[in-house]
């Protein structure tokens, strides 16, 4: 005899089974209907979150870049006024010929030019001469030219040994940045 059908021909059994199959019935009602629930309430939550995380990683996003956008605006203000304009360049080269005659260091003579740059925003100006002296000279006039005026730049350098004197020449050829065009001279007839 199976011991499922004695249960069943039991009255208490019978009893007890009247009263708590509609209990039973409710328990499993309760219970889908809580992962019904849950189910409804969890993934829009989890997409909500979702949306919400990638908001943030783009908001982080355009922080960054807006910093780096405003450091890179103050590094440009102070490049911009550290550069000079037509006047100070031709100024520039006697500052540079005062800072050689301190290295021990001769320059015969400095050309220059101006190129204008295709943005139109500002003007290409080049300083091209020789240095003349001992190595160790020169060497110390480009470092301190270098040190001195960090918006200049050595665009080309050659060297060779010096046949009239000791030492060597170094052919140079130096490059800034002006804040506008210079304007030309005016010829005027005398």
């Amino acid at each position: 005899m199976n011991p499922f059908q004695a249960m069943r021909r039991s009255k208490t059994t019978l009893l007890i089974s009247k009263y708590l199959s509609p209990l039973f019935i409710v328990t499993i009602l309760a219970g889908l209907s809580s992962v019904g629930m849950f189910a409804l309430i969890f993934y829009p939550a989890q997409d909500r979150f979702q949306h919400i995380t990638a908001l943030y990683q783009a908001s982080l996003h355009t922080q960054t870049t807006m910093q780096t956008a405003k450091q890179t605006q103050t590094i440009l203000s102070t490049t911009w006024k550290a550069l000079p304009d037509s006047g100070e360049f031709t100024d520039l080269s006697l500052d540079i010929a005062h800072l050689a005659k301190q290295n021990h260091v001769h320059i015969p003579g400095m050309g220059y030019d101006f190129k204008p740059l295709p943005h139109k925003l500002a003007t290409k100006g080049t300083f091209a001469f020789e240095a003349a002296g001992p190595y160790e000279a020169i060497r110390k006039f480009i470092f301190e030219l270098e040190q001195r005026w960090p918006y200049l730049f050595i665009e080309k350098l050659s060297v060779e040994t010096s046949k009239k004197q000791q030492g060597v020449i170094f052919k140079l050829k130096v490059s800034t940045f002006l804040k506008e065009f210079p304007e030309p001279v005016k010829k005027t007839k005398a």
